[in-house]
């Protein structure tokens, strides 16, 4: 009989060490999955902080991440940051983060490059990771693939992490939350491809990520934590040594442990410290109680005292799992996002800050209300309340989308709101996690732009309109002018031409015998009359030049140059200098040949008094254009007038000391902008002056 009980009772020490094991096992599990759930709602914070203010500096991801308090709240999370798809970064983006791309050369080729630009804190481990393309290595692409793909927080398998610097490094792993272009459709897996933009993630040093969420746990137990679906050497993501180190390796469990897409298998086995805890009567002391019975009372008050002792080591454990709960919570309330929580029944168990002040309601105000009652709008409660209802048949169609639709504030006012929406259970019960951002101002300023687009055909048409008669006002202008031109052409040249002729006759008829007053005056006559026939000239040369359509042609300016210095051809000579090689312009060769022949002449004209007159041309670089100058060392000007020396009729020295008619430069001028370049003059009294012009350089044909 005594045989029998002993074995009774090392049977009953196995059931309830399996059992303590289960529970253990059932505690870890939730804890793990608690600690990744706080942390899938800050990543989710970080996609709705993005998705809304996009395109973001470095310090503004700073500023939003800081009150996260990592370190604190959510203790082993390596970093908190953003991955963007390089191709959808702008020049300016690119050039505005200070650090260089890399990726893993084995599994680069075929697929869109990403690259680390956000993430904090960045300590010496983190900045090493700055600008890797994570894409580029199998095992993090697999993971984000799927989180584009099916719109989910996923995370990755065993990994390396760049941030290993440590001699011994530790396993690690990942977790993506994608992040898509705002305007772009998302309702397949294609488009999703399409309109990603990046992910907001956060490394995981596995080690340092469970010893926070064991901490405070027994070592009465081994824990083993693989990535697989079965425990294997290769696959161990991390491994809780207890304090006796001999393990019963026949006494353990196996629990799948389900985060992000992704499962790992919780092994927890027992130690011969576990099992003699939960021997309610040591076998030895059955055998002693069959010989001495005068021992039994004592030994069940021993007994009894064990049962307290794991009784109060699972309070202590309950204890812990409430402690990460409110961990995770303390996150949710100061989020910049409104987070909402509420039952399978609709009623509302959390309500963060960020709710209070976006709709008005005070914590007090809702908790045990239904959310429907609040702000859902009331031609939407009907669906809504059937959503939650049959949620188990229709779960695809919600989670994990972010969808945009009306709520209601506390003053009966209507917004607009982005919201998400994920499930879990909590003790066993279904609770939906609600993750909320006021888009009001973002939609107004769409609905803006749609106005804008709604009335642009009408404002083009206005402006259309507005053009035609400017048009018509011109070509009325243009008429006016040629009739002007014709005018001059004839009008006023057939009287000049009587007068030379007239002047002349008389200078013949009165000869050389004449006063030489009366001679001082026919020789005024004809010089005047030489004058305004130059006048006359030059102003049909402006008029041409505004009235003529360009025909362009692709030039070499140094040749037509040399043309030009042998018809202008000064006496006594000017040494020219042509220090132009291959310089192709396109432009209009009659009207290029009539400004440079202005500019040649002036230069000409104004160095002629030089003992020894010289005149440069060429071409140098001024404010990333290609610039062409005639320089010559004459006797210059005073620069404050430089503005004054392109304007009709306009001379900086008396007729006396140079002839001209004021109009040359203005005729340089208009031909240059008409071809659309530019023209300026620099200069100092005494040391000669320079012109530059700008034209259109000569394009190669498109093939």
């Amino acid at each position: 009989m005594t045989a029998a009980f002993a074995l009774s009772m090392d049977e009953a020490a196995r059931t309830l060490t399996l059992s303590t094991l289960e529970e253990r096992a059932s505690h870890s599990q939730h804890a793990i999955e608690d600690r990744l759930m706080a942390c899938e709602a800050m990543l989710r914070a970080g996609a709705g902080f993005i998705d809304d203010a996009w395109p973001i500096t470095e310090q503004q991801w700073r500023r939003f991440a800081r009150p996260l308090n990592l370190g604190q709240v959510l203790g082993g999370v390596q970093g908190f940051g953003f991955t963007a798809v390089v191709s959808k970064l702008s020049p300016e983006q690119l050039h505005a983060f200070p650090i260089e791309l890399w990726s893993n050369p084995a599994g680069r080729d075929e697929h869109p490059q990403t690259a680390i630009i956000f993430l904090e804190p960045q300590d010496e481990r983190n900045k090493q990771a700055l600008g890797f393309d994570m894409a580029s290595e199998a095992v993090r692409r697999v993971a984000m693939e799927r989180a584009r793909d099916e719109q989910i927080a996923a995370v990755s398998g065993k990994v390396t992490l760049v941030q290993e610097i440590d001699s011994k490094p530790q396993p690690g792993f990942l977790m993506y939350v994608p992040v898509y272009q705002r305007d772009l459709p998302t309702s397949s897996a294609t488009e999703r491809r399409a309109a990603l933009i990046g992910y907001v993630y956060s490394p995981f040093r596995a080690g340092d990520f469970m010893e926070h969420v064991f901490e405070g746990d027994p070592r009465d137990v081994e824990f083993e934590l693989y990535d697989d679906r079965q425990p294997n050497a290769g696959a161990l993501l991390y491994r809780r040594a207890p304090d006796d180190p001999n393990v019963a390796e026949s006494m353990y469990v196996l629990r799948d442990v389900v985060v992000g897409g992704h499962r790992w298998t919780l092994r927890v086995a027992a130690t011969p410290t576990m099992i003699r805890k939960n021997q309610v009567v040591p076998v030895w002391i059955v055998w002693i109680v069959g010989a001495c019975g005068s021992l039994l009372l004592s030994s069940l008050a021993f007994a009894m005292a064990r049962s307290r002792h794991v009784l109060h080591e699972r309070v202590l454990a309950d204890q812990r799992l409430l402690e990460q709960e409110r961990d995770a919570a303390t996150i949710l309330e100061n989020s910049l996002e409104v987070f909402i929580v509420i039952d399978a029944e609709d009623r509302i168990l959390e309500w963060n800050k960020q709710a209070v002040q976006t709709f008005g309601w005070t914590k007090v105000d809702v908790l045990g209300r239904r959310l429907a009652e609040l702000i859902v709008p009331e031609s939407l409660r009907d669906a809504h309340v059937d959503a939650i209802k049959n949620f188990h048949v229709r779960r695809h169609t919600v989670l994990g989308k972010r969808v945009e639709m009306p709520a209601l504030r506390r003053d009966g006012s209507e917004i607009i709101v982005a919201i998400s929406i994920a499930s879990t259970l909590r003790r066993g019960q279904t609770v939906f996690f609600a993750s909320l951002r006021d888009i009001t101002a973002r939609r107004q300023q769409e609905e803006q732009v749609k106005l804008l687009n709604a009335t642009l055909e009408q404002r083009v048409s206005e402006r259309t309109q507005e053009l035609e008669t400017a048009n018509r006002r011109l070509e009325a202008a243009y008429r006016d002018l040629e009739a002007f031109t014709r005018s001059v052409s004839h009008d006023l040249r057939a009287p000049l031409r009587a007068i030379k002729g007239y002047a002349s006759l008389l200078g013949e008829d009165l000869g050389t015998a004449s006063a030489p007053r009366i001679q001082r005056h026919m020789d005024a006559i004809m010089d005047t009359t030489k004058r305004m026939d130059a006048i006359i000239d030059n102003l049909l040369k402006l008029a041409s030049v505004s009235q003529r359509e360009l025909q362009t042609q692709q030039l070499e300016l140094a040749d037509l140059m040399r043309q030009v210095v042998e018809e202008v051809n000064p006496q006594p000579p000017a040494e020219v200098h042509i220090a132009l090689a291959s310089e192709c312009v396109r432009a209009d060769a009659g009207l290029l040949t009539l400004a440079l022949r202005n500019l040649i002449s002036n230069a000409v004209k104004f160095s002629q008094t030089r003992p020894n007159p010289e005149i440069w041309v060429g071409a140098t670089e001024v404010e990333g254009d290609r610039a062409y100058f005639v320089r010559d060392n004459g006797v210059g000007f005073d620069p404050r007038y430089a503005p004054r020396l392109f304007g009709a009729f306009q001379r900086l020295h008396s007729e006396r000391e140079f002839e001209g008619t004021g109009l040359g430069l203005t005729i340089v001028k208009s031909v240059i902008e008409k071809h659309g370049g530019r023209v300026w003059a620099e200069s100092q009294p005494g040391a000669g002056a320079t012109f530059y012009f700008v034209l259109p350089e000569c394009r190669p044909a498109a093939a």
